[in-house]
């Protein structure tokens, strides 16, 4: 619902029926007027209907299809809005698509191919601002899914600064600030796969923070009931309002069953259920779970499965069937597993997130520096990727000469500003060849982080490494270690066949490498 309503910003003043619809949480109005204006826009009637409007339009559409449980329809949309965006130029083209796909499998609980999808935008800094800032908000919300809480966070602050810019719609930064609540919210109800052992959440201050956020989105009404269904959800249990707390819940519900949005009247029930099994009431939880929490096959394969198996084996051992929650919390534990292989390995590579880990590496040399020079340390780190950096603007930025600059560096840190910088390009550059091994060229990847001169950068790149920067994108680095996978699992295939296996164990040895392997495996001939 929240992002619904950050993407209902971007829509045109001719579309603000639509946008004050989805405000006000009315999806099915928003849809009866939206999908008409598409209509006749395809026919021809609509001539004032330009690419880029309609281009808007169809996405935020598309997030209501989806919340109203039509996915095929959004899918069918999302299909025709492919011919409208080859009206964009190519950049735009992938990027719009690219978002389309994001809302798509963040729906579907599909957080990994989320992250892979919304990063083409996050990650583009030629990306319209609304676009982008849109994209981080998705990839910090696919991010927590995963489990990834610091790079998650960290992706939501960094919307919430490129939202400061005057060109952003004024809403953006309170929304923002409303999905970093929710998200937060969510984190303290699924403590269970919490692996860092962090503090549990300030309740408290956290319900404070939705009431003031609340306060700074009244106009929006579909908004403001999430944060009151939010804050229900953080009500303590000892509160001498606790049922009317349980009841704030049920209204919760009821919001989005009246409105017909059954998917995220499915997320509120878990999340409901959640909260109430933490405060110790069982029969009140497997009430609001309703139709969830009756049929164990459809639970398996639910795209909430995670969470309706660990209350399944809360619930049972509330009641003293051990056995039966012992089994469920294996189903959780075996789904969770899952998860962390297949969704993980599609963590994408971000290069504003490669800048905050450097950062955050660099904070014991920048602390080792006088205050007034530690802010030129900051500035280099924060241009890295900006070709016209000097030691000249590095100087002026912080007001010292550029031999006093010069000096401070190399008597607390042992380097000159400008082998600093080049240290920490040719870092970033290694780490992104890494990644993305083969999906660009050298070239491209080093211009990204300022370095534009081929033999600068094999000279530079040798010099820190050993090795050509060639050497280290090759696709033939990453061919032998998947040939060293295959080895692998073809010795293990054998051993598993002779031990009269039904079917060689394959994906257990190479988990998410598995498609991959058989492949490799198709093509040798094995």
């Amino acid at each position: 619902m929240l992002l619904m309503a950050l993407g209902r910003l971007g829509l045109a003043d001719k579309d603000a029926d639509v946008a004050s619809a989805m405000a006000r949480g009315d999806v099915q109005e928003a849809l009866r007027l939206g999908l008409g204006r598409l209509e006749r826009a395809g026919s021809g009637d609509a001539k004032d209907l330009d690419p880029l409007r309609q281009a808007t339009l169809g996405q935020v559409l598309s997030q209501a299809l989806l919340a109203a449980g039509r996915e095929e329809q959004a899918e069918e949309l999302m299909q025709r809005q492919l011919r409208h965006y080859e009206a964009l130029p190519r950049a735009r083209m992938r990027q719009w698509s690219s978002m389309d796909r994001g809302y798509l499998f963040l729906h579907m609980n599909k957080p990994g191919r989320a992250a892979e999808s919304f990063n083409v935008v996050a990650d583009a800094e030629d990306a319209p601002l609304r676009l982008r800032i849109e994209a981080l908000a998705g990839l910090a919300k696919a991010m927590l899914a995963m489990g990834e809480h610091r790079r998650g966070t960290r992706t939501l602050a960094f919307a919430s600064r490129l939202a400061e810019s005057p060109d952003v719609a004024p809403g953006t930064r309170p929304l923002l600030a409303a999905i970093g609540l929710e998200l937060q919210v969510c984190r303290a109800l699924r403590h269970f796969d919490d692996i860092a052992g962090v503090e549990p959440a300030n309740e408290t201050a956290l319900r404070e923070s939705l009431r003031s956020c609340e306060q700074a989105l009244r106009d929006v009404p579909a908004v403001v009931a999430r944060l009151d269904f939010l804050a229900a959800l953080m009500a303590s249990s000892d509160s001498t309002h606790a049922s009317a707390g349980v009841e704030a819940l049920f209204d919760g519900v009821r919001w989005y069953r009246e409105r017909r949005m059954a998917p995220m009247e499915e997320r509120a029930r878990v999340d409901a259920a959640l909260a109430l099994l933490d405060r110790g009431q069982a029969s009140t939880a497997s009430e609001i779970l309703g139709p969830l929490a009756v049929d164990d096959a459809r639970q398996l394969h639910h795209r909430h499965a995670i969470e309706l198996r660990y209350c399944a084996s809360r619930l049972h051992a509330m009641n003293g069937r051990h056995p039966d929650a012992l089994r469920c919390y294996r189903q959780h534990a075996q789904l969770s597993l899952a998860r962390l292989r297949f969704e993980l390995t599609r963590v994408p590579y971000s290069r504003f997130l490669e800048q905050q880990e450097r950062a955050d590496q660099a904070d014991a040399d920048q602390l080792r520096l006088p205050p007034r020079y530690r802010r030129a340390y900051q500035f280099i780190l924060d241009h890295l990727h900006d070709r016209t950096l000097s030691v000249r603007r590095i100087a002026a930025e912080i007001d010292v000469t550029e031999r006093a600059l010069q000096m401070a560096f190399r008597s607390h840190l042992g380097l000159t500003p400008a082998e600093l910088l080049r240290k920490l390009r040719m870092a970033c550059i290694r780490t992104e060849l890494q990644q993305m091994a083969g999906r660009d060229s050298v070239l491209a990847v080093a211009t990204r982080w300022g370095m534009a001169n081929r033999s600068t950068l094999a000279h530079n790149y040798r010099q820190q490494f050993g090795e050509a920067p060639s050497a280290t994108a090759s696709p033939l680095a990453a061919g032998d270690r998947a040939s060293v996978a295959v080895a692998v699992a073809l010795a293990t295939s054998a051993a598993g066949a002779a031990a009269g296996a039904a079917e060689p164990p394959l994906a257990i040895v190479l988990g998410a490498g598995a498609e991959h392997a058989r492949r490799e495996i198709a093509a040798d001939g094995a």
